[in-house]
């Protein structure tokens, strides 16, 4: 499969302070503000530039904003991100799309992004009835492939995907302008904070490893993993360890069960002088420069910022062998990869790093892994694609 990224095709200007003069709406259908494809869009609305794009964003009415910077709303009553019932997406999209025909009888828009599996079926139905192209990022690795590459087949559909494993799962030829591969971006600002001075290959032969996890406390997120594979060692390397998590809990029913369970885990298997459950912070650069190593346990995760974010501050990674990991993170020398779900593997990773048989490329060289994936770089790309999608609606009025 030969791969191809979106080349800029125009100058890009100065920031400016008035309204962009292409119009961007998202289709996302969140409930609550968690980060992932909301940070994404906070990045493309960040980057810029300003003067040229305006992107507003599609979200349920219930919706409540808890991070900045402060983004432009579009609320409707029936849109979902995503539900484990199909029937449901499916029933609250075509309700949804009466809301957003509606929006865009009254407000003009250049390119309508969607990024969830409720927004896709919204498009779709876009593209179908108003005849309108629309542009869709998949942000999960699904398994129903067969429908995705039904999907980018379709007559006005554009499709990004975040990586060339994500192009390889879903069989789907990457060639522009139709499909393209746009890495998730973490914000430039993070290539330029100061590295912090506690490598672990610098530390003592006695030191305490520290860990760290940044993400919602989510079952798929996989924070079991690491806290299991913590208990599982022998008590003399447990007391070497730590992990440290930080994320806020979703209100979900299952997420608040898992939440419990993690709970009940480590009080059970003792574990309080090891695994510590911050909650949600702000101070994500801090959290994660207190740290040896990130942990990113999900299950094939496409492309996930956190990760990036670490390597960008020069921090190495332990991540499972899937999705978008494999990709990111350069095992051996940026970081430690183990196989996907599996604790036994995981805890031998940490004894083997207790034991100092692991040795990485240093803080710099991880830094430099990643900086074409900045945020600027994503946009960039993404502002290649937006110009020539308003070209063919534009055309196509």
């Amino acid at each position: 499969m030969r791969i191809y990224v979106a080349e800029s095709i125009f100058q890009r200007g100065q920031a400016g302070d008035g309204k962009g003069d292409m119009k961007i709406l998202h289709l996302v259908g969140q409930r609550e503000d968690i980060g992932g494809i909301l940070s994404v869009i906070r990045c493309l609305h960040q980057v810029g530039p300003v003067d040229r794009y305006q992107h507003s964003v599609w979200v349920h009415k219930g919706y409540e904003e808890t991070r900045e910077p402060i983004l432009d709303y579009r609320r409707g009553s029936f849109i979902i991100s995503d539900s484990f019932s199909h029937f449901l997406i499916l029933f609250t999209s075509v309700l949804s799309f009466l809301g957003v025909r509606r929006l865009l009888n009254t407000e003009s828009f250049d390119v309508i992004h969607a990024h969830t599996r409720g927004g896709l079926i919204v498009a779709l139905i876009v593209s179908w009835l108003m005849r309108r192209p629309v542009l869709f990022t998949n942000h999960t690795f699904a398994k129903r492939t067969g429908f995705y590459r039904w999907i980018s087949k379709q007559k006005r559909m554009t499709t990004v995907l975040l990586n060339p494993t994500m192009a390889l799962h879903y069989n789907i030829p990457i060639k522009n302008p139709r499909s393209w591969i746009v890495f998730s971006g973490c914000a430039d600002h993070f290539l330029d904070q100061q590295i912090a001075e506690n490598s672990w290959s610098s530390t003592g032969p006695q030191s305490k490893l520290k860990l760290v996890g940044m993400g919602s406390v989510v079952r798929w997120k996989g924070w079991h993993l690491p806290i299991q594979a913590i208990a599982k060692l022998p008590e003399e390397m447990r007391s070497r360890v730590e992990f440290h998590l930080w994320g806020p809990e979703q209100r979900d029913i299952d997420a608040q069960a898992f939440s419990n369970e993690l709970k009940d885990f480590i009080n059970k298997n003792n574990l309080h002088d090891s695994v510590f459950l911050h909650g949600p912070t702000n101070k994500v650069v801090e959290s994660l420069q207190s740290g040896h190593f990130v942990v990113v346990a999900s299950e094939n995760e496409p492309c996930s910022v956190s990760l990036m974010e670490s390597l960008a501050l020069g921090l190495p990674a332990l991540a499972a062998r899937s999705g978008g990991n494999v990709d990111i993170v350069h095992d051996g020398d940026t970081g430690v990869l183990f196989e996907n779900g599996s604790v036994e593997d995981l805890k031998n990773k940490i004894v083997s790093i207790l034991n100092g048989e692991i040795r990485l490329s240093s803080a710099v060289e991880i830094r430099e892994s990643v900086r074409g994936w900045a945020a600027s770089v994503m946009t960039e790309k993404y502002n290649c694609i937006y110009d020539q999608m308003a070209k063919l609606n534009s055309s196509q009025s």
